[in-house]
């Protein structure tokens, strides 16, 4: 099985390019990758990225230093300061998993996912914590995960059957809101109730739908 070494794709067929990024896939038998176009012009352009990340970082730094000394010469509150502090490492953290990791998109995708809800948990608490963000935008991300694993699957229809774990995560997933609210720090159980039946429902139509391939997916990975 071929293994786009740029996104971490596996392909079923012997294609010579990835249909997602359009680098060199890697060979499976473990051959060594020619250095050559696209796959030389993406690692290029990764390392200009590099450089783009390391000025965010050093002005991120600044702008946040210069906005605390004016907010400590005016009196001002140090909520926004936070907030503002939570953006701009969002941003940073977004370039770096982004550019630097090489564990693949479905790993970034859940680790972008987290960090969006980390963000707004972070407004939701300085900004006197309604609890909104745990009530609606910690399952509401649940159900974006389900709908963008249903795009890629559509997108990568010769190797669907790989999102199945995802789909899983993203059941399990959807168990802390209830956890929450057993402690009483989530008081709405509206959208957590929704996102775990869409959750299930994605997880029983793609075995249902994929038949034997499903299977042989869950069996494989979990022996089931």
């Amino acid at each position: 099985m071929n293994k786009c070494k740029n996104c971490g794709v596996q392909l079923r067929d012997p294609v010579p390019i990835c249909p997602l990024c359009k680098c060199i896939v890697e060979q499976g038998e473990g051959e060594a990758l020619s250095r050559i176009y696209p796959y030389l012009y993406a690692e290029r352009g990764i390392k200009k990225m590099q450089v783009v990340m390391n000025i965010y970082l050093f002005a991120a730094i600044a702008a946040e230093v210069i906005l605390c000394v004016i907010d400590y010469m005016a009196g001002g509150p140090v909520g926004w300061l936070i907030l503002i502090a939570a953006f701009l490492a969002y941003g940073f953290i977004t370039l770096k998993v982004s550019i630097q990791m090489h564990t693949g998109y479905r790993l970034k995708m859940i680790l972008q996912t987290l960090l969006g809800v980390a963000v707004l948990f972070v407004i939701d608490l300085e900004t006197g914590f309604v609890g909104w963000s745990l009530n609606y935008v910690l399952p509401a991300a649940a159900i974006l995960v389900d709908v963008i694993i249903i795009f890629l699957m559509l997108v990568n229809n010769r190797n669907w059957q790989s999102y199945i774990p995802l789909q899983i995560l993203d059941i399990v997933y959807c168990v802390i809101p209830f956890v929450l609210y057993r402690f009483q720090v989530v008081t709405s159980l509206i959208v957590p109730l929704a996102a775990m039946v869409i959750a299930v429902l994605t997880f029983v139509g793609t075995v249902i739908v994929g038949g034997q391939r499903a299977r042989s997916e869950l069996y494989r990975r979990f022996h089931v």
